[in-house]
């Protein structure tokens, strides 16, 4: 089986995948064919065992049928997206039509695959999909270091006979630096926060 993208920079928490079909040798499918190494695959026989699931871990992204026991694909959509705002759901089904692909859609689906589909298709829009959520990972420790850098110019500037050691001025420069390039610092704050650090630096 041809595997997508090395999305593996370091050590990473995996992106856990939550699979509800109800039909069981389909759903073993979809397990084999998107296992990946950077991925935790688990797997729910109906919309109910997927809540109970989506209820105990938090998980990234949701692969759902539309017509299932129990509680079907649109519903478990709902109550994912409320559990888990951030969740990327994909929804797969035989029974597709105009309406409930615009349904899903306003409920927050993330893509809509038809039955049958070509396997491929599906991998493509997973792959997409676990791109997108390591990239949202990615800007929201870039935001919690632009928000500790804040945190730490202020206490830098509070206290008037406060210094910053040169190691960790070159530190903290550096931290900037790369927040200006990824596009959270303009480059006025950028220059502001660095003549502050400057005025601090012994």
């Amino acid at each position: 089986m041809r595997q997508g993208p090395n999305l593996r920079v370091g050590h990473r928490e995996p992106i856990k995948i939550l699979v509800a079909e109800d039909d069981r040798a389909f759903r073993a499918l979809l397990a084999e064919t998107l296992r990946h190494p950077d991925r935790e695959i688990h797997l729910a026989a109906n919309g109910k065992e997927a809540l109970e699931a989506l209820r105990e871990v938090s998980y990234d992204l949701l692969i759902t049928d539309i017509r299932m026991p129990e509680m079907g694909g649109i519903e478990l959509l709902k109550e994912a997206k409320r559990l888990c705002p951030h969740i990327l759901v994909i929804v797969i089904t035989g029974y597709a039509s105009l309406e409930t692909a615009i349904q899903a859609l306003k409920e927050g689906a993330y893509d809509y695959i038809r039955k049958p589909f070509n396997l491929e298709e599906l991998r493509v829009s997973v792959e997409n999909a676990c791109i997108r959520i390591l990239l949202e990972r990615e800007n929201r420790r870039l935001l919690n270091d632009l928000k500790e850098a804040y945190t730490r110019l202020r206490e830098f500037s509070s206290e008037r006979v406060a210094v910053v050691p040169p190691t960790d001025f070159l530190a903290e420069l550096e931290r900037l630096a790369r927040l200006r390039k990824e596009g959270f610092l303009a480059e006025d704050e950028y220059q502001t926060l660095k003549k502050i650090l400057l005025e601090r630096v012994r």
